[in-house]
């Protein structure tokens, strides 16, 4: 029984993952896109939260930083996992 329901996923995850879609939204370079985006967006608010409020720094200098230094941060975390 254990066998069969496993043949049978097996066959599901073949044609999900034959379809275009699966194809685009399974593929390992897309995790690594979707989890790098979550990081520098979380990282951005924890950022500016402690340039701001902790240390003061005034809102147009604060932002400016944090958007260069994630930028430069998302082109080396995608350079490091091949995506682009």
């Amino acid at each position: 029984m254990i066998a069969k329901d496993k043949k049978l996923i097996k066959k599901i995850q073949i044609r999900i993952c034959d379809t275009r879609v699966g194809r685009l939204f399974l593929n390992r370079k897309f995790v690594y896109y979707t989890w790098t985006g979550i990081f520098i967006s979380l990282l951005n608010i924890f950022l500016l939260w402690l340039l701001i409020d902790n240390f003061g720094i005034p809102t147009i200098i604060s932002s400016t930083l944090v958007v260069i230094g994630t930028f430069v941060l998302r082109y080396v975390l995608f350079d490091f996992f091949k995506i682009l």
